[in-house]
């Protein structure tokens, strides 16, 4: 797989039902802290950027569960990034409706107070079930990619036969503007991932219904891909892992079920101009979609992503034609390519 975005493989969404993002449901309350608990951003480890604790007497909104008799309440923290974070229900009492909610009673992990002036990041909204913003959705097509990859493990075992030879990868889900990433990455994962060396970055804490649509959306995670989306993209999202990759997953499975991948599909071994690339957007995501796609090509002239803007709340049942028609417009990139078929030469 590449060890930069520009060459990296990309892209997508699809629903991972059973991961803890998705059994979470919305649910409004205030949360009395009684214990100093650390906030986390999953239910499912202990990752805590900025090591963030409940500070006893104060109270919070609470915004999800993650089941109706709730082990764990999602509470919004404002002035720390990401704001929303999970506590154990037993960390403190729910609220009447006539208690206070402030905006942030919590401590950093120096046990000073948590204020909106403390942020490094900018804040990014979030909640159990959407995540709000500009994003990019980088798709990549395979073949282009592994023609001069060849050594690579998912390049040496394509073929003409599997999947990722007829429709677009993942290469990953870009929050935006360009340079909001690596969130609360240390020093080190953040020179493994620029070096490239990806497989000493932390392994991802993904359940098995993500990692299985994971390992078929995104070829490149036997070269520690995801793992390196990750740490520079994902700890800019504001959930955890699984939320990441579930959404991704969920908009490059509508990415794949559209006319622009038939296009592909029936155009391999043939030119496209990028003037029929964007046609094939507007036919299946509306009118305009198209000026919100921009195409990369190599230097020998082959298709080799698609970076297509995105804005809004994007959540399990996101519509991917709404998330680009409300995208600002996008350069066009190259005018046009070869489609490359698996294998060596288009």
């Amino acid at each position: 797989m590449p060890k930069s975005d520009v060459s990296c493989p990309v892209l997508a969404l699809v629903l991972g039902l059973s991961s803890s993002w998705a059994l979470a449901e919305s649910f409004e309350a205030r949360l009395v802290a009684e214990r100093d608990c650390p906030a986390t951003v999953s239910t499912k480890r202990a990752d805590n950027p900025g090591k963030v604790h409940l500070r006893p007497g104060e109270t919070y909104p609470v915004i999800a569960r993650n089941k109706t008799e709730a082990s764990h309440y999602q509470v919004r923290i404002e002035g720390i990034r990401p704001t929303d974070r999970w506590v154990e229900a037993e960390c403190g009492r729910l609220a009447g409706a006539g208690e206070p909610a402030l905006s942030s009673g919590a401590v950093d992990g120096a046990g000073a107070p948590v204020s909106p002036g403390s942020r490094t990041q900018p804040q990014r909204k979030s909640s159990a079930r959407s995540m709000e913003g500009q994003f990019v959705l980088a798709a990549s097509w395979q073949p282009a990619f592994c023609e001069r990859r060849q050594g690579r493990p998912e390049c040496r075992s394509q073929t003409p036969d599997r999947a990722d030879a007829r429709q677009f990868s993942l290469h990953g889900l870009w929050p935006q503007p360009i340079g909001n990433s690596f969130c609360g990455v240390s020093a080190r994962e953040r020179a493994l991932s620029e070096s490239g060396d990806w497989e000493r970055l932390p392994a991802l804490d993904l359940d098995s219904a993500t990692r299985g649509a994971l390992e078929r959306s995104m070829p490149g995670t036997v070269s520690f891909l995801a793992r390196y989306q990750w740490t520079k993209h994902g700890s800019c999202y504001g959930t955890d892992a699984d939320t990441y990759f579930d959404h991704a997953i969920a908009l490059l499975d509508q990415l794949n079920g559209s006319p622009v991948r038939r296009l592909f599909e029936g155009s391999i071994g043939q030119r496209l101009r990028a003037g029929q690339v964007r046609e094939a957007f507007d036919r299946a995501f509306g009118d305009g979609a198209g000026e919100r796609v921009r195409l990369e090509c190599d230097d020998g002239g082959l298709i080799t992503e698609l970076r297509i803007g995105l804005k809004g709340a994007i959540s399990e049942d996101s519509a991917l034609g709404d998330l680009i028609r409300a995208a600002p417009t996008r350069t066009v990139g190259c005018r046009g390519g070869w489609v490359d078929r698996a294998g060596r030469g288009r």
